[in-house]
């Protein structure tokens, strides 16, 4: 093989496959976070005035970089005495996500209200029923896993106002006062990003 062909045949090879992986780089650096739509599901806790535990999902929407909504729905069982308590809260949060590579944290507030059912022991009693409303503020970690896919973790104090229950076995009542219930809630799920 001539020198002049050789060098023509090493000089295309260089291009073609020194090009892919420049390609594929640009692929695989993707963010998750440039995507404009998400929707999650996660597992969250509270734990102060009352504890429980349960399941949500969420639906973000992030129209500019410096700040996003998340509209969220949630299924709580809840610790009570003499009977079976389970809210079920529906709100907002506000964030700023602040980036670091393939991570961010979001600072966040919101709202929320919380449709919360106590039924007591015995079959066929009054149960305990109210609505409480809610204003929250926190943090939340996010990582990157894919360029559609990304985990996150949230701890959030919630500020609950409504009136006061009790339940006994037979016979649940609901007081007159209105009062403040404060609890700390955690949250890990997972994100799938969509457009962009």
């Amino acid at each position: 093989m001539s020198p002049r062909l050789l060098s023509l045949v090493l000089v295309v090879s260089h291009a073609s496959f020194g090009a892919e992986p420049e390609v594929a780089q640009r692929f695989s650096s993707r963010s998750p976070f440039e995507r404009p739509f998400a929707l999650g599901a996660y597992v969250t806790g509270w734990h102060g005035a009352y504890g429980g535990a349960g399941v949500g999902a969420r639906i973000r929407l992030e129209p500019f970089r410096f700040l996003g909504v998340d509209l969220f729905g949630e299924a709580l069982l809840v610790q009570a005495a003499h009977g079976l308590r389970h809210d079920h809260p529906i709100g907002f949060n506000l964030y700023v996500p602040f980036r670091f590579g393939r991570a961010r944290l979001r600072p966040l507030v919101g709202m929320c209200v919380t449709a919360s059912f106590i039924h007591p022991e015995e079959p066929g009693a009054p149960g305990a029923n109210t609505i409480l409303v809610g204003a929250h503020a926190g943090l939340g970690l996010e990582v990157a896993l894919h360029d559609r896919l990304s985990f996150f973790a949230e701890g959030k104090a919630v500020v609950w106002v409504g009136n006061d229950r009790t339940v006994q076995g037979w016979t649940g009542a609901i007081g007159n006062e209105v009062r403040p219930f404060v609890v700390g809630q955690a949250q890990l799920g997972l994100l799938v990003h969509f457009g962009g």
